[in-house]
């Protein structure tokens, strides 16, 4: 498969069409730059976007594929194949996505309960500091590839600052009774409110901003994704 030759002839039917790179590309839901890129040959065009280009065009996919005109127009028949296989793709790559999600998630809660089920226990977070470390490692390093590779806005598509306040209030304030198990023999009461007080609203205030961070770049990482 030659794409620079499909590149070539993507760009003939779009001349012949008479339309600019971003009239096509208002048609088909992308950005002008995918357009370009399709018909500089540095990427190929999605199945379900193929299957639209061809219909728009009224050319076959398999001319398409070859990078030039050999008579005759996809049948009905063969599109709703094609755009079922598309769709099928796209939810099995979801549905891996969300399995592979949910069980990190499960092994991240459980290492997170061991750790807090020890500093209850023990009443010195210097025992588990190790552990904590760790944690916080893999977390930033699970988040960082869900967000690169654009799964975290396919796992968590209704991701709203609503939603997201009430995780950062939840998530902290159970670290925020810990905290306050940990200073229990070590301080006196009005000390121990007080610095809970200020741990959970610092905390929260940064679990927010966080998860509004990863939504904000996982969408825009999903859309560029998208767009190649």
């Amino acid at each position: 498969m030659d794409v620079r030759k499909i590149g070539a002839f993507l760009k003939y039917l779009r001349n012949e069409k008479g339309i600019t790179q971003e009239q096509l590309a208002e048609k088909l839901g992308v950005s002008g730059r995918t357009v370009s890129r399709w018909e500089t040959g540095n990427n190929l065009p999605d199945l379900s976007i193929l299957v639209q280009i061809a219909e728009f065009y009224h050319v076959e996919i398999k001319e398409i594929l070859n990078g030039e005109r050999e008579g005759g127009t996809m049948d009905s028949e063969l599109k709703e194949t094609l755009l079922k296989v598309a769709d099928y793709h796209d939810l099995e790559r979801q549905k891996a996505a969300r399995i592979g999600s949910i069980s990190f998630s499960i092994m991240f809660m459980t290492c997170a309960l061991v750790i807090v089920i020890q500093v209850i226990i023990k009443g010195d977070l210097s025992l588990v500091m190790g552990e904590t470390a760790i944690f916080v490692v893999g977390g930033f390093a699970y988040n960082f590839f869900m967000v690169k590779s654009g799964i975290w806005h396919s796992v968590r598509p209704k991701s709203t600052p609503k939603k997201d306040f009430l995780v950062s209030i939840i998530c902290t304030g159970v670290f925020s009774i810990v905290f306050c198990l940990i200073l229990r023999e070590k301080a006196d009461l009005l000390y121990i409110l007080g610095a809970s007080a200020c741990f959970f609203l610092t905390f929260s205030a940064v679990t927010f901003a966080v998860l509004r961070g990863l939504s904000y770049l996982s969408g825009k990482r999903a859309d560029d994704l998208k767009d190649r």
